[in-house]
């Protein structure tokens, strides 16, 4: 089973992030919100009567309706560390943050209106490529602390960021090839979980699905390799919150000479 559910589908979604932005389930509740469950705790439950590839189908199918999730967590695209904490749905909406050596990034989408906030390094770094020292703090002086409307173009790019619910349903394989194997169950944030792995010569991944309710991916990693990524998943079908930023605090850049 090839887990395109975490790999591929979270390092599209950090290659996105880069243009503009692992461990599996722990068994350290303290340090990574999970922890096994002993064998004697254990009860019976549907999954243990299913194989990996069968439960591992369950999650697809489920994912493939889910309306809307919120991804918190990290990886590595392009040799960055990539942060991100965005809630995202199926209509291109988000709201949250991304960041990398040069920030974080805050961005708030509905439609076509994108709106996007960032500190001052993150504004120097973006100036500093095409004007000179004087007219990239000058522009820096008027972004920084502020909500941008951007223009056309610079909002399709931070955009697409928002399109990471897309991207992850469409990288879903349909059929795993019944690799993978199930590990001691664990608990993500509170939750019980199924946890299933699958490794190469270079690489590990884990995924974790709830046991209680629909069984959602709630967390994904990838370790080893080049491209380690720790993803944790919540608020499914939640509504994004969409409310733009207040008028007084958004700058129109195309008022700026």
């Amino acid at each position: 089973m090839k887990h395109h559910i975490t790999h591929r589908a979270a390092t599209a979604l950090l290659c996105a992030a880069t243009t503009v932005i692992i461990s599996g389930c722990s068994p350290d509740g303290a340090e990574a919100g999970a922890k096994s469950i002993s064998s004697t705790t254990k009860a019976k439950h549907p999954f243990d009567t299913m194989t990996p590839r069968q439960i591992d189908q369950q999650a697809r199918e489920v994912v493939k309706n889910t309306t809307s999730m919120r991804l918190t967590g990290k990886g590595i695209s392009d040799g960055r560390q990539i942060e991100v904490d965005l809630a995202m749905d199926v209509h291109g909406s988000c709201n949250g943050t991304v960041g990398d050596s040069m920030g974080t990034v805050a961005i708030v989408k509905k439609g076509s209106l994108v709106y996007v906030k960032a500190g001052e390094d993150y504004w120097r770094a973006t100036f500093s490529r095409g004007m000179t020292a004087e007219q990239t703090e000058e522009m820096v002086g008027h972004f920084t602390g502020r909500w941008i409307k951007p223009p056309k173009m610079m909002s399709e790019t931070f955009g697409r960021i928002c399109d990471g619910l897309d991207v992850l349903l469409g990288e879903l394989n349909p059929v795993s090839d019944g690799n993978s194997v199930r590990e001691a169950d664990a608990f993500v944030g509170g939750r019980p979980v199924a946890v299933l792995t699958e490794r190469t010569t270079t690489e590990t991944t884990t995924v974790c699905i709830a046991k209680e309710g629909k069984p959602y991916l709630l967390r994904g990693t990838v370790a080893g390799g080049g491209e380690p990524v720790d993803l944790t998943f919540t608020d499914h079908g939640k509504p994004v919150d969409t409310t733009p930023p207040p008028a007084d605090q958004i700058l129109d850049p195309t008022t700026l000479r």
